[in-house]
């Protein structure tokens, strides 16, 4: 039996796991995340693990998945502590990797590069990215 509840605040969406995380009630979670994620709104969305008992392996994998689509975690069970953590060191790796292309780019986003070929990459790889996320803001 899985328990969610959910904390509306003004700068974040808390998720309150209790009970277990199982392959039972992974749909459960999920359903959650969905109806969660529509109404985030430029807040961070913290799941709170503290009173998870029991995670089986499809557990795990909604929990990566989570952490991939943005999650980020609050306090956990002591038991799920270590792996919790690796989630994290993950997610700030892949924070740190964005943070740097998104610099590379700002930087060399007027194509000072010695080709014009540069120029063009950049604007191909500016238009793919969420207007919100562009060096430039075109916001186009």
């Amino acid at each position: 039996m899985l328990r969610i509840l959910v904390f509306d605040e003004p700068f974040s969406v808390k998720l309150r796991l209790e009970g277990e995380l199982t392959d039972h009630t992974v749909m459960q979670l999920a359903q959650r995340w969905a109806e969660v994620r529509s109404r985030l709104r430029n807040r961070k969305a913290i799941l709170d693990l503290g009173d998870v008992v029991k995670v089986d392996d499809a557990g795990r994998s909604l929990l990566s998945w989570l952490s991939d689509a943005g999650v980020r975690f609050g306090y956990a069970h002591p038991r799920l502590q270590q792996w919790v953590d690796g989630l994290v060191r993950r997610q700030n790796r892949a924070a740190g990797v964005s943070a740097r292309f998104l610099a590379w780019l700002r930087a060399n986003r007027n194509g000072s590069g010695p080709a014009s070929q540069v120029s063009r990459f950049f604007q191909w790889i500016c238009a793919a990215l969420p207007p919100r996320l562009r060096p430039c803001d075109c916001g186009n």
